[in-house]
């Protein structure tokens, strides 16, 4: 793997499917259990932090190859 694809964060499919999770958690039952689940989950909480702190900086599209 270049080193390119290995600081893509989307490049982890295990952390990317867990934040997918995560946004259905907070679309549903807001922030905090998103947040809980994310922790529990193992997605590092600089992740977290930075998902949950600015919903503008949403991907739009997922550029993952297979959609899940």
């Amino acid at each position: 793997m270049s080193a390119t694809q290995q600081t893509d964060p989307r490049a982890n499919l295990r952390t990317a499917a867990r934040v997918d999770a995560a946004l259905r958690i907070w679309n549903t039952d807001g922030v905090y259990p998103a947040f809980v689940f994310m922790q529990l989950a193992g997605v590092p909480r600089a992740v977290s932090m930075r998902l949950l702190c600015s919903p503008g900086q949403h991907r739009k599209a997922d550029r993952r190859r297979a959609p899940r």
